[in-house]
């Protein structure tokens, strides 16, 4: 089990607010890692980190943006070499 060191930056991760977006730094880990935490997860430290993060904990959480394509966007269109 993993012990948590910090998390920050929480985000809705979706217009439901069923989840919500983190960065979170594990003790026995070197990096920060993103993390999804929700309220229905089958681990307990999700749904610990969910309310923990919806109580303000880690401060405000910011509301969901909805992700737009660009046409940097990988395509399946064209020639392909398997």
């Amino acid at each position: 089990m993993f012990t948590l060191e910090y998390a920050k930056n929480p985000v809705y991760g979706n217009s439901e607010g069923t989840s919500i977006l983190l960065t979170v730094k594990w003790q026995e880990l070197n990096e920060d890692m993103p993390f999804a935490a929700t309220s229905y997860d089958t681990m307990a430290h999700g749904v610990d980190l969910y309310n923990r993060a919806k109580a303000g904990e880690f401060g405000e959480v910011s509301p969901y943006v909805a992700q737009t394509a660009t046409e940097d966007q990988p395509s399946t269109t064209g020639t392909q070499d398997l």
